[in-house]
């Protein structure tokens, strides 16, 4: 013997039907099925967040960094006064010239933005960049980028000449976050 599901009445325990209440006596199968979304949406979020906590956010410059499989580099620094007239630094400052590469590993299309870049200088002032310029380089601007796609770029700032605590942080979203998703730490 066992129970009815829903009006308790005694039953035989083969019964597939309360013979009182007339109700199927089967698994409450929406009940599971609920129950299991809530623990894979509880394991998801977890999973997550551990990532996230596992997630360095300090790198020097030569280190590539691999954030949601995209991966960020600094291809080269270079600190200049100006090549001509028309872009020179003010007196006290250089230019420091930073060509970045990102390469979308993921299976989606990505965006990507040099305003999510900003340099931080050894007095902790952090900076967006400085866009105007006379020189060659190609800069990095600001796009969407297929899976598999790559791009490399040059960002310029504008710092006291030979500052040596310079740091490039990257925001996941410059205008949202408030917190930098990661850093390189620039050699002197």
């Amino acid at each position: 013997m066992k129970k009815c599901k829903y009006c308790q009445s005694e039953i035989d325990s083969k019964a597939k039907i309360c013979p009182y209440c007339k109700k199927k006596q089967g698994p409450k199968i929406v009940k599971w099925i609920i129950i299991g979304i809530i623990v894979i949406g509880i394991i998801g979020a977890v999973l997550s967040k551990k990532e996230e906590e596992n997630f360095k956010k300090e790198y020097s410059q030569n280190d590539i960094v691999t954030y949601k499989n995209v991966k960020y580099s600094i291809v080269k620094v270079e600190k200049t006064k100006g090549s001509n007239q028309y872009f020179q630094a003010k007196e006290g400052y250089e230019y420091v010239k930073v060509t970045i590469k990102i390469e979308n590993n993921s299976d989606e299309k990505i965006s990507y933005n040099a305003l999510n870049f900003q340099m931080v200088n050894g007095d902790g002032a952090e900076a967006s960049t400085y866009t105007i310029t006379a020189e060659e380089d190609i800069q990095l601007h600001s796009g969407d980028l297929d899976a598999g796609g790559k791009v490399e770029g040059v960002i310029i700032w504008e710092e006291k000449q030979g500052d040596t605590g310079l740091k490039l942080r990257y925001y996941n979203n410059a205008l949202i976050d408030k917190n930098y998703t990661f850093q390189w730490t620039l050699n002197n």
